[in-house]
């Protein structure tokens, strides 16, 4: 079974096997070596850089590194597993590229205790995949299996057993059309028995297919100013090349699947393009695919002229927003936005931003007055459109913020007194400051000593006609905004 993981599933570099049981070995002691293959199936070439085994317990040896990998080329390797404790393991062998993509191949082996047990048979717990592959290629087979170690591997080919085919993975030479429909099974053997896995067939075609188009290019609209791109798919081995013309002349550099045009003007309007695919087995040339270009249109309008923020305290800000929208054909690009006006500030769209068609940007004004006085700006957002400036006027007027205050109000107590006192703090539980003079008689007391963003707590206290104090009430807390 082969195993690709991250973004070499794009490169078709596989690892064979996607993982290496080694089932159980007695502490202290080294399973027998396991093989493990990575094979580079791209059209390119690979560089092997490193090779890493992420837990100690699992040793790596191979060729050395770094190693180049030409398409259908193959390295490998084999890998050992030496417990140093009675309990389970799980690995990962890292093949690492020179471009810092990696395969990865998950390791598992369990530590068992040195005393001898009984031999357990072996069992084939991963068969053997068929594999399809092109002439001139080779091919893979890995099993796993469990059982009393040693294991002893023995393959066959259509029956017949394969010299020095004596591993749990087997990679046949370069294979002709004369190899398709083969089978290879392997037989795995311990003290204690034998296994034979279930057969692997291997299917080879043709190494030469001329070119076929699958999917034509497609014919595109674009306003005057903008690129466009055209593509084909295509399939066919050998390795196939590309020629993209333009009006039935070839356009120098344009050799791979897709295409993408220069800024175009109106006097690309109707141009055909056409790709021819080939390789050594044959070509192929595509429909045309028509280019029309449209004349451009530049807008960029505002939800509103204006913006009036009426009275807005000292110290504080006022928030709101105006749609920029382009209402043209052609992508806007801003070039700058001034604001003008004490106190006034502008967020939300950005030099440089570009606006495509249809699409709005929400450009946000904030007022924030540093005195009690009446102001007036204005923001203006230069662009690349025909209506450039545009220019949105602001207003508004600072005021005094209100000054904080706490009211405080309680039950009148029920025995004689002849007045209260109030006491705060700006901790639970005191120490408390006494903030009237003298008694009060009333059952409220305003506190507009107290400042913004601080918690306080306060406590009433009654006095008799003796002038004596009673203790304190409960506390209570208020937290000034």
């Amino acid at each position: 079974m082969s195993f690709a993981f991250g973004t070499l599933a794009q490169a078709q570099v596989r690892a064979e096997p996607f993982a290496l049981q080694f089932g159980s070995e007695p502490v202290g002691s080294t399973s027998a070596p396991q093989s493990v293959t990575v094979k580079n199936d791209d059209q390119f070439s690979i560089t092997i850089s490193s090779v890493t085994a992420w837990d100690g317990r699992f040793s790596y040896s191979g060729p050395s590194l770094p190693i180049r990998l030409d398409p259908g080329q193959s390295l490998t390797g084999s890998v050992t597993f030496e417990p140093s404790a009675v309990q389970p393991y799980f690995g990962v062998l890292e093949f690492k590229r020179s471009t810092g993509e990696t395969t990865w191949v998950f390791l598992i082996g369990t530590g068992a205790a040195a005393a001898a047990s009984t031999p357990v048979a072996p069992t084939i717990s991963l068969q053997p995949a068929s594999e399809q592959i092109t002439a001139g290629q080779t091919a893979s087979f890995n099993v796993v299996a469990t059982g009393t170690p040693p294991l002893t591997y023995q393959w066959s080919m259509n029956g017949t057993p394969i010299s020095g085919a004596t591993s749990s993975m087997f990679t046949t030479p370069a294979e002709t059309i004369a190899a398709n429909n083969t089978h290879f099974t392997a037989e795995v053997s311990n003290t204690a028995g034998n296994a034979t896995s279930n057969a692997a067939v291997l299917s080879v075609t043709s190494a030469n297919v001329a070119p076929a188009i699958t999917t034509q290019p497609a014919s595109e609209t674009v306003i005057a100013g903008n690129t466009a791109s055209f593509t084909v798919v295509a399939s066919g081995t050998p390795l196939l090349a590309y020629q993209w013309s333009k009006n039935g002349t070839p356009i120098s550099g344009a050799t791979s699947s897709m295409y993408t045009t220069p800024v175009e003007t109106t006097a690309a309007n109707n141009a055909q393009f056409i790709v021819a695919v080939s390789n050594s087995a044959g070509d192929a040339s595509s429909n045309a695919a028509i280019l029309t270009v449209s004349a451009a249109t530049f807008l960029l309008n505002s939800s509103l002229s204006s913006l009036s923020f009426g009275n807005v305290n000292v110290s504080s800000d006022s928030t709101q927003s105006v749609a920029l929208t382009n209402a043209g054909n052609s992508s806007v690009t801003v070039s700058n936005v001034t604001v003008s006006g004490a106190g006034f500030t502008a967020a939300g769209v950005s030099t440089g931003q570009i606006i495509t068609p249809g699409q709005s940007a929400a450009l946000t004004a904030t007022f924030a007055p540093a005195a009690a006085v009446s102001d007036t700006g204005s923001i203006s957002v230069a662009s690349n459109a025909t209506n450039s400036p545009d220019s949105i006027s602001l207003s508004g007027t600072g005021v005094p913020a209100p000054k904080p205050y706490v009211n405080m109000s309680w039950s009148p107590s029920n025995s004689a007194v002849i007045g209260y006192n109030a006491y705060s703090s700006e901790q639970t539980g005191g120490p408390y400051t006494e903030m009237n003079s003298a008694p009060v008689a009333a059952t409220v007391y305003n506190d507009t000593a107290v400042q913004a963003g601080i918690t306080y707590y306060f406590v009433v206290t009654a006095v008799n006609s003796n002038n004596v104090e009673s203790v304190n009430s409960g506390e209570a807390s208020v937290q000034v905004p």
